[in-house]
């Protein structure tokens, strides 16, 4: 499973792609600070992207709707520092993970928004 992460703090970027990345099938292919940059990323299948809420709800509902252009069945995961409610107007339902939570609690939700269709 192909994930892509994108916050604007490097540390917790890194950590957390490291530790996607001792999880059996999941690979980040590509982690970055800015939400405009997908375009740069097209040419590799993606499957979930984890956004940072922080960006804000138009923001975020920019690049989803961006990221469902370039791949259809891209599944969505928000990252949130707090237990705020994160809305957007979304075309799918979008799960929040805090952002502090477990590398295992992370596996699961990823599985679990995968198998959902």
């Amino acid at each position: 499973m192909n994930i892509v992460i994108i916050d604007q703090n490097i540390i917790y970027r890194e950590s957390l792609r490291t530790a996607l990345d001792q999880i059996p099938d999941f690979k980040v292919v590509f982690d970055m600070d800015n939400p405009g940059s997908l375009e740069n990323i097209n040419n590799i299948q993606v499957h979930m992207i984890l956004i940072d809420y922080s960006f804000g709800k138009i923001k975020c509902n920019e690049t989803m709707m961006k990221a469902v252009s370039l791949w259809p069945d891209v599944k969505f995961l928000l990252l949130s520092t707090y237990k705020e409610e994160c809305i957007l107007n979304s075309i799918q339902t979008i799960d929040v993970m805090l952002k502090n939570s477990t590398k295992k609690e992370f596996e699961n939700k990823i599985r679990q928004q995968q198998s959902a269709s």
